[in-house]
């Protein structure tokens, strides 16, 4: 009736079911989001409901949009077949993200807890500013903490968010603290290791509450509120007054809950209390995708929805599946089922997902093990290259694309590489390059791993910090100044001597003629004890003697001086602006939009991206001044889950190269998971958890037995050795289901190929790895028909060393262009030749308009340029430039360039013209006529 294809009987089982509770365990691409817009349509056309009484919940502001929208348009559909009155489809369904809809609460009920409903809400940037001010401030005791300022700041970040998920309280934390003592008290024999750890670990847990006490009473000062606060408020609303789910009941006959899995417990009791009294909730999810547990997620929702939600009381509510996928190809669904065969065990119900029509037979899987992480990454670029050469009607797995599908061929944009850490990603982005593949990184952690987004992030952090030594080397020694070992030393000994001349005016400041010679000895002690070994920033600004430098060590040094005083001068403006300066400065704008082969706009889409994040940043902090955007920074560095929830990634023609976290909800036609490596030493897929042994061993983590979920979790029977060793070894069986997860939605984001890969050894590590028990398993899958097995390097002979960090070849350094081989020399040898072409239009110029004199000077600073690099080239007549310049208005500009170039144009054309336009005699005012009414 509405044009669209006719569901499946799982779908339609779960379209028609009753009004009634319900939970629709949907497999990854089953086509979850179109089955319940037509489970709102059903309800419509068959008068059980009109659409403004049904409440839709997803996780994101862009999946809530899609939802929308595609319900939506299956309404507008149904009311131009007539069969329903006009009257009835006046309406919209409410759909938005759960925090969105915990907000609407807070703002609606705030006052019958004693909050003032115009609480504003802390942006997560705002959060780290306030607590790292609560640390900064802080003068409690904190002896048994080892940690800085910054560590502590996110410790105590996280126990608060853990305690607000779980709507405990600091005392509660301390009850805790009292079990054990107690425990310990009543063991026959003195402690062991493992229990004096406990004990240590909950005593640096209890000296961080005072913090979280302090944060807590600072926001409710500042009567604000931080996404946590405001989801557990909204859910002690719910529990405490009746009334209010009374109301929403009323308001909202048919409630939708998508991606129910990655629920927090405080979601859970705010939505039980509203609607768990039988009414007709139907929650979607599935648990084999609850990847988001280190944000409070509870995988345990999903499979208690039965019981939480019962149709009646002791009858639990009725389990429907989807498990008909209609993105993944046949071939590429028999790794995911072997991957997620444990998965299935562990839930019970998880259906097994067999492909729709247009994805049976179809479907590619190829898997390698690499002697090197290098030599994994060359054959991935290779492969991705391979697949986009070939023929547009051709999928990537090899058979032709089916109707309606891939019109234009394989795109770049229609390939990812989903990595589980981000210090993967420069060891492929390198190679995908070299493959001329345009890359874009994804994430704000790992945009911080692209070498023109260090290069800013280091010069922040130079203009801000007269410590950063580490981040001024990396800019001098980098391709632009390239300076040299002995200038390096020189450098190092002039920040040494500038030191010592700091520490000996100290010492003379604070000598005190009354004092006696221990108190002497004691100050000169203190002073010798907290001296500074020297800064290279304060010796950048102060170099010292020309002569004990070389003469071009000495310019290139004062250049960047004078450069980095210019931008000194520009820290106090706002930070996109900043930026936007430095990469000027820099020059990064122009190279990355000079590099060969590439779109202009597609290739500086990592330094849009990181300028992006500063944009947000400053919109969202109270004061977004440079030293707490870099503090943000280091915070974003330290974590491995990509986006957060509500980003997007972007739609340029590139292969994105991000986390898997980051993919969740995405899918790509080709799709490659590198690093399926193990080890003991440093594996990477599964790695290690950073928060190995849980509570028992990370202060910052709330104790299970105050979650919500505990029934879930793995428990600590007591505190002796057997029992705490019995909990580490269950919390490594948890963590290894958490990645089988991971693991599981990174291969379902492929629809047609899927390439898994591994090496022995990584680019910068010592110990071997091999593959991981996933990549065994795509292999196994892989020799029972499913793809191919393209490389499997035998292991290491025993006492055999890394082969990237053994054999890398000695080569001079710093290496002038014209040492440089291959394609470096022969792109530094094109730009060259470009810049002669602009030194000789220059001179022509000259020539024309000025005399002898203003034409050498000219010459001169053209010849001499940045750096004053010696090429020593005669002008030739037939260059690459001139051969360039010569077919630049015959080379074949992409339309959407084009249009954009037009659209520039045509821009200032009329700008221009408005100013030539302007009477002289005017002051620059423009009269506006405004509207006769206003509204609000």
């Amino acid at each position: 009736m509405l044009g669209q294809p006719e569901p499946t009987a799982e779908q339609a089982d779960v379209i028609a079911a009753p009004l009634e509770p319900g939970v629709v365990v949907a497999g990854a691409g089953s086509g979850k989001s179109e089955t319940m817009a037509g489970r709102v349509v059903w309800l419509v056309a068959n008068r059980l409901v009109r659409p403004e009484h049904v409440l839709g919940l997803t996780f994101t502001r862009k999946a809530a949009a899609e939802l929308a929208e595609r319900v939506r348009k299956r309404l507008d559909q149904l009311r131009e077949t007539e069969q329903v009155p006009e009257e009835i489809l006046d309406g919209d369904p409410a759909v938005s993200t759960y925090n969105s809809y915990a907000a609407r609460l807070v703002g609606d009920h705030a006052l019958r807890e004693a909050v003032e409903p115009s609480v504003r809400l802390l942006s997560e940037g705002q959060s780290y500013q306030l607590a790292a001010r609560i640390v900064a401030d802080y003068d409690g005791p904190m002896d048994a903490v080892t940690v800085g300022p910054r560590e502590v700041t996110d410790r105590m970040l996280e126990l608060a968010g853990e305690l607000s998920d779980h709507l405990r309280t600091p005392d509660d934390v301390r009850g805790i603290g009292g079990w054990i003592a107690e425990r310990v008290a009543a063991l026959p024999r003195k402690p062991l290791a493992p229990t004096r750890d406990l004990g240590e670990v909950q005593r640096r847990r209890e000296q961080l509450l005072p913090l979280v006490e302090r944060y807590v009473a600072a926001k409710n000062d500042r009567e604000v509120m931080d996404y946590g606060d405001q989801v557990a408020l909204a859910a002690r609303i719910a529990v405490r007054h009746a009334e209010v789910g009374l109301t929403e009941q009323s308001r909202f006959r048919v409630v939708l809950l998508d991606e129910y899995q990655d629920t927090s417990h405080a979601q859970l009791l705010l939505l039980r209390a509203l609607f768990g009294a039988g009414h007709p909730v139907t929650a979607v999810g599935d648990p084999c995708q609850s990847i988001y547990g280190w944000r409070g997620a509870s995988a345990g929702n999903l499979t208690g929805f039965p019981t939480d939600f019962p149709a009646a009381p002791g009858r639990p509510a009725p389990v429907r599946k989807l498990a008909t996928s209609f993105r993944n190809g046949e071939r590429v669904l028999q790794a995911a089922r072997r991957i997620s065969e444990p998965l299935r065990a562990e839930s019970g119900y998880v259906p097994v997902l067999y492909p729709g029509a247009a994805r049976r037979e179809r479907g590619a899987v190829a898997c390698g093990l690499f002697r090197t992480e290098t030599e994994e990454a060359h054959w991935i670029a290779e492969t991705v290259a391979d697949r986009i050469g070939r023929p547009a009607r051709i999928a990537p797995d090899g058979a032709e694309w089916p109707a309606g599908e891939g019109g234009d061929g394989l795109r770049y944009g229609d390939v990812a590489v989903l990595c589980r850490k981000r210090s993967q990603f420069p060891v492929l982005r390198d190679a995908l390059e070299k493959r001329g593949i345009p890359v874009e990184v994804v994430g704000l952690g790992g945009l911080m791993t692209v070498p023109e987004v260090r290069d800013v992030i280091a010069t922040l952090r130079v203009l801000h910090d007269p410590a950063a030594g580490n981040e001024l080397a990396r800019l001098l020694t980098g391709p632009r100044w390239r300076l040299g070992p002995r200038d390096l030393v020189a450098l190092g000994e002039r920040a040494g001597e500038l030191a010592k001349e700091t520490r000996r005016d100290l010492a003379a400041s604070a000598q005190d003629p009354g004092e006696d010679d221990v108190e002497d000895l004691l100050r000169r002690t203190a002073l010798d004890l907290t001296a500074e070994s020297g800064s290279l920033v304060d010796a950048l600004d102060e170099p010292g003697s020309p002569e004990r430098y070389s003469e071009t060590g000495y310019r290139r040094l004062t250049a960047l001086s004078a450069e980095m005083r210019a931008l000194r001068r520009m820290a106090s403006q706002p930070l996109p602006d900043l930026i936007g300066e430095i990469e000027r400065t820099l020059g990064l704008d122009i190279e990355v939009a000079a590099r060969p082969g590439r779109d202009p706009v597609a290739a500086r889409a990592d330094l849009d991206a990181f300028l992006d994040a500063a944009v947000r940043f400053v919109g969202n902090s109270e004061d977004p001044t440079l030293g707490t955007f870099l503090t943000y920074l280091r915070s974003a560095e330290d974590a491995e889950k990509g986006l957060e929830p509500g980003e997007r990634v972007g739609g340029r023609d590139t292969v994105k190269l991000m986390t898997v976290h980051a993919a969740k909800g995405l899918q790509w036609p080709l799709v490659a998971v590198p690093g399926l490596s193990g080890g003991t030493a440093s594996p990477v897929f599964p790695t290690k958890a950073r928060d190995a042994g849980g509570w028992v061993r990370k202060e910052q983590k709330l104790p299970f037995p105050l979650r919500g979920d505990a029934h879930g979790l793995p428990k600590l029977a007591d505190v002796d050795k057997e029992s705490i060793e019995a909990f580490l070894a269950a919390d490594r069986d948890r963590h290894r289901m958490e990645e089988r997860r991971l693991a599981y939605v990174a291969v379902t984001r492929a629809s047609f190929a899927l390439l898994c890969s591994g090496h022995w050894w990584g680019h910068a590590s010592s110990g071997k790895r091999g593959p991981s028990e996933f990549l065994e398993e795509i292999r196994e899958t892989c020799e029972q028909g499913a793809g191919d097995v393209a490389a499997w390097a035998p292991p290491p002979e025993e006492g055999e060393s890394n082969p990237q960090t053994v054999e890398a070849e000695p080569v001079a350094w710093p290496q002038s262009p014209e040492e440089e081989s291959g394609a470096a020399a022969r792109r530094h040898r094109e730009i060259v030749e470009g810049a002669e072409l602009v030194a000789r239009a220059r001179r022509r110029l000259s020539e024309e308009g000025a005399d002898g004199a203003e034409f050498r000077e000219a010459e001169a600073e053209s010849r001499a340029g940045a750096g004053e690099m010696p090429y020593g080239r005669s002008f030739h007549e037939e260059t690459f430039g001139r051969r360039w310049l010569a077919t630049l208005d015959r080379a074949r500009m992409p339309e959407h360039m084009r249009r954009r170039l037009d659209g520039w144009s045509r821009d200032t054309d009329l700008l221009l013209a408005h100013r030539d336009a302007a009477p002289a005699d005017t002051d620059g005012t423009i009269p506006v006529e405004l509207p006769a009414h206003l509204s609000v």
